[in-house]
């Protein structure tokens, strides 16, 4: 085990500065490993690409762009910046946090991206370069590894990438989703099953034995988390765990599906295990999908829909433990979740808005557990203010100039937040 772990650190090994870096004429010679690497996807995976994949280099702001274009495909910018304020007035983010955690899931890999509209990969200038296989006099030098295993540096990344053109194909459009819930869900099984096909491309590679697989608990632990996102401490705290959500759980399911199933028991809980609800709980049935229409009129005269999200039982957990520093509160405040709606309500003139989110939960006893957890959370957020009781299972609190008002109906908690004095 230890000398397996040691090679793996060795291929994990950043290229010194100064390392040859690939320039324009080696497009054929680009074209030609991404070909050989999808060869061996091909083989890996047990699927076929309708078409060959193409690759072509890009300068980094190219390759950004395409993942603005690729996230605004999903939601517009007014749709974003209005699920901004939802957020900021439930306590989930920043305005910017939808943006951030979308695009974050977009650009996915450091130097490689892919062109969702197609099967083209966008590769940076440093990524699978010509010198990355010209091996020198340092036995320790990740090139000579690599020449002994037979493979390219970035081959593994180049494969992630890969399995992303082949679930386009395979499902016939973007697997980004436009609600948190799905998003996170989606995204997860996505990331996931990329990784997996990463990580087995390595150490397949590396001729090590399937076995040896199963230590590996996430992608943070190979090549030096180059299977993760890029600029990831510099997130916010809570748009991180939702990314971490992503990578880790979804590495995770994916492989315990594949343990138990092979390839197609990822498929099955990619088409069928649609929410963060079925990823935290595989041991229980997939939930079926709830029809939250929204309100028939606007909670206000002069308001339209701006956007209607779904934060899911992991965005619930993220902000009550976020909010409240008790990552145990988190889990029960998320326990039980049966489906929530997020609307947030603005007027045209830009004057201010409303948000309304609406919870449903399996038993009245887990709705209570969300609606204590919840005032819990308001009460962090804003010290020396409390959820006060003014009737039957309502509450409320008045931070600034906002009034948050919580309803408690059996089985649903309904939160609505707006200004004290109109619009806001």
């Amino acid at each position: 085990m230890v000398p397996t772990l040691l090679v793996v650190l060795l291929f994990a090994m950043p290229v010194e500065e100064g390392a040859p870096i690939a320039g324009a004429g080696d497009d054929a010679d680009l074209l030609r490993e991404v070909g050989r690497i999808a060869g061996r996807v091909e083989i890996l995976r047990g699927e076929t690409f309708v078409r060959p994949p193409f690759a072509v280099r890009v300068p980094d702001e190219l390759r950004s762009a395409a993942a603005e274009i690729r996230s605004f495909a999903v939601l517009s910018r007014g749709r974003l910046a209005a699920r901004g304020r939802a957020w900021s007035d439930v306590g989930l983010g920043r305005i910017d946090s939808p943006r951030n955690v979308l695009v974050a899931l977009a650009s996915d890999l450091d130097g490689i991206g892919f062109d969702p509209q197609g099967n083209q990969l966008l590769v940076s200038s440093d990524r699978l370069p010509t010198g990355d296989f010209e091996p020198n006099d340092r036995e320790d030098d990740p090139a000579t590894v690599l020449l002994l295993t037979g493979m390219r540096r970035d081959a593994p990344l180049v494969a992630h990438l890969l399995t992303h053109v082949r679930q386009r194909e395979r499902v016939g459009h973007d697997t980004l989703e436009a609600t948190t819930d799905r998003l996170l869900a989606s995204a997860a099984w996505a990331e996931g099953e990329a990784n997996l096909v990463a990580v087995r491309y390595l150490f397949a590679g590396m001729q090590v034995t399937e076995d040896v697989m199963d230590f590996i608990k996430g992608p943070h632990e190979v090549l030096d988390g180059a299977l993760l996102p890029p600029g990831l401490d510099g997130l916010a705290a809570r748009e991180r765990k939702l990314i971490d959500f992503v990578y880790e759980e979804g590495y995770e399911r994916a492989a315990e599906r594949h343990r138990s199933g092979g390839w197609k028991a990822i498929d099955e809980a990619m088409a069928t295990r649609r929410t963060t609800r079925d990823l935290l709980h595989p041991e229980r049935a997939a939930l079926p999908d709830v029809a939250f229409p929204p309100s028939p009129q606007p909670p206000r005269e002069g308001l339209v829909l701006a956007d209607e999200d779904s934060l899911g039982e992991q965005g619930i957990v993220v902000l009550v433990s976020a909010l409240t520093g008790k990552d145990s509160l988190g889990l029960v405040a998320g326990e039980g979740w049966a489906g929530d709606r997020l609307d947030r309500w603005e007027a045209a003139d830009d004057t201010g808005g409303v948000t309304e989110w609406t919870t449903r939960w399996t038993t009245p006893a887990t709705a209570s557990d969300f609606d204590y957890a919840y005032g819990r959370a308001l009460e962090a957020r804003f010290p020396g203010r409390v959820c006060s009781s003014v009737g039957d299972g309502v509450r409320t609190l008045i931070a600034g100039d906002r009034l948050y008002r919580i309803e408690r109906r059996e089985t649903s908690v309904r939160v609505v937040i707006q200004t004290l004095d109109g619009p806001g």
